[in-house]
């Protein structure tokens, strides 16, 4: 138990032992983890909307989530309001997209109800009815993110995402260098440039390749952040691995790997512990 002004606060066990691997050092900010693009679930009346053969539908699916990017996650950091995980195939509700005209995934088909798939198939009937229905899924998911703002004064947030040459979209592409193993994303007014440095430094160490906003950019940062309706004082960051880096050629998670990044993301909270 700890102190605080109120009283006495106890730590769940999960807490007390993440506390132990930082040697009891003070943490400053409560680490929580966004897994958006890795849902396992297709409810009955979103997939109503799908106009091509399940098994094709499937094989979209596996291409375009994040596979098992939760396995990157260090053990004492999972789980509980650590990590939030959205549990809905992207390709039925997309949490990381922006609702109204501001998003520029919508000139694909792929805004926050998609319509395509990264090659310009279309895989559903997207009319208003089916939009309103995605939207409840969409704003139960932002809403247990802003709860947790609520609950934390301190957060920093890692944004957790893989991505592969295959499904990036023409536009994103540059002739002049291969894709990077770790895309670092950044948002000008919630990442602070220490964050970046430590993240960047830790992974060129571990051999990673590295861009900085690209192919993909920003951040994602929660609501009630976003808006300041919330006092919580947040940081975050965007890490986007090429599957390259923990899975093999099938796009099958290869353990030895994801423990490697798993360390390399625990050494990273070691070294925010004094992040402003």
């Amino acid at each position: 138990a700890a102190m605080m002004s109120s009283g006495v606060r106890f730590y769940s066990a999960q807490e007390f032992f993440r506390i132990a691997e930082l040697d009891f050092k003070t943490v400053p900010r409560f680490p929580v983890f966004h897994i958006p693009h890795d849902g396992w679930e297709f409810p009955k009346e979103l997939m109503q909307s799908v106009c091509v053969p399940l098994d094709l539908f499937m094989k979209y699916h596996e291409e375009m989530r994040d596979t098992d990017i939760s396995r990157v996650i260090p053990n004492a950091y999972y789980g509980g309001d650590m990590s939030h995980t959205f549990t809905i195939s992207r390709l039925l509700c997309d949490v990381e997209r922006f609702i109204g005209p501001e998003e520029i995934m919508e000139r694909y088909g792929m805004g926050f109800c998609y319509e395509k798939a990264y090659d310009g198939t279309v895989i559903k009937q997207v009319d208003k009815a089916l939009k309103e229905k995605t939207r409840s899924y969409y704003w139960k998911h932002h809403e247990g993110m802003d709860n947790i703002c609520r609950r934390h004064p301190r957060i920093l947030l890692f944004d957790l995402h893989s991505y592969s040459d295959q499904i990036i979209p023409a536009d994103f592409l540059r002739e002049d260098r291969p894709t990077p193993d770790l895309c670092i994303g950044t948002d000008n007014r919630f990442t602070p440039s220490e964050l970046t440095e430590i993240v960047r430094k830790r992974f060129l160490e571990a051999g990673f390749t590295i861009c900085l906003n690209d192919p993909y950019s920003g951040c994602y940062i929660p609501n009630t952040v976003l808006s300041g309706k919330s006092k919580t004082d947040l940081v975050a960051i965007m890490l986007e691995f090429h599957k390259r880096t923990y899975c093999d050629q099938k796009g099958h998670l290869v353990q030895e790997k994801a423990k490697g990044i798993e360390d390399v993301i625990h050494q990273i909270i070691v070294d925010c512990v004094t992040l402003g």
